[in-house]
């Protein structure tokens, strides 16, 4: 990586402009695609400060980086982390800071995460069903989310839902979640699963679906109309006449992305 300009340009030629900065490697769910049941985590000593967290951010800032997320784990079990958020939205030449949750605690926190300067933020569902949702997450409540998701629709000027289709376990539900979506004037994006984390007792081979076929099955239904509009990242994104939410999809398996990519993390 170096600097030229103030920006930074990997090997390849790429300029980087996006950070992730995933605050902590602990969730209170525990969804089976993620994480196995009885997950060990770092110890707590191995992870970084908030303040060694602003400091990296503020280096990546003025090196040219104009996004930053912050993720996990779950970046809202993390102590204090509303002030790492505070520092954040205050950083001179900072576009955009944003946030992927899993919604459980954005009821509470939503217009802390506004006032710091949060203006999108990304959640996941993977299922509207109670019981095959507290299923995929081993312990979530569906509703705790959804309030959330109510709650960053209030406060935010853009929400994206993330769902991970998986066969047999909730490939009923895409035309489900796509309607939700709708209705509530959301995102969505559709990511394929990835081998990731350390799981158990779930097999991805079997459950693999890939972006094409959601597409497919979400085209019939509602025709969807290719976009030029990107957020930045690996989607491609497609829109639905008479809506204002676009339909992503993240592909890793089946359209490679990498050499696009303009983020660290």
């Amino acid at each position: 990586m170096k600097n030229s300009s103030t920006k930074l340009i990997d090997p390849f030629g790429r300029t980087i402009s996006y950070l992730r900065l995933s605050v902590t490697d602990r969730c209170d769910l525990r969804c089976v695609y993620c994480m196995s049941k009885k997950m060990t985590f770092l110890p707590r000593q191995q992870i970084l400060t908030l303040e060694e967290m602003e400091s990296i951010c503020k280096a990546f800032v003025e090196l040219g980086v104009k996004k930053i997320r912050l993720t996990g784990g779950e970046p809202l079990v993390r102590h204090n982390i509303i002030h790492l958020f505070n520092q954040l939205g205050g950083l001179d030449g900072l576009d955009e800071l944003t946030l992927t949750s899993n919604g459980t605690h954005l009821d509470m926190m939503a217009q802390d995460l506004k006032n710091a300067g949060v203006k999108r933020v990304n959640i996941s569902l993977d299922s509207l069903k109670p019981e095959r949702f507290r299923k995929i997450t081993r312990v979530g409540d569906l509703n705790k989310v959804i309030a959330g998701i109510d709650a960053a629709r209030n406060h935010f000027e853009r929400v994206k839902l993330n769902s991970v289709i998986m066969h047999g376990e909730n490939d009923d539900e895409i035309l489900d979640l796509v309607n939700f979506s709708l209705k509530r004037g959301l995102d969505i994006t559709f990511i394929e699963e990835m081998p990731l984390g350390n799981i158990d007792s779930h097999h991805r081979g079997s459950t693999y679906c890939s972006s094409d076929w959601v597409h497919e099955i979400i085209n019939k239904q509602y025709p969807l109309i290719s976009s030029t509009e990107s957020t930045g990242g690996p989607s491609r994104y497609y829109r639905i006449a008479d809506s204002t939410s676009r339909i992503g999809f993240i592909s890793p398996h089946s359209h490679n992305f990498c050499g696009d990519c303009n983020r660290v993390r």
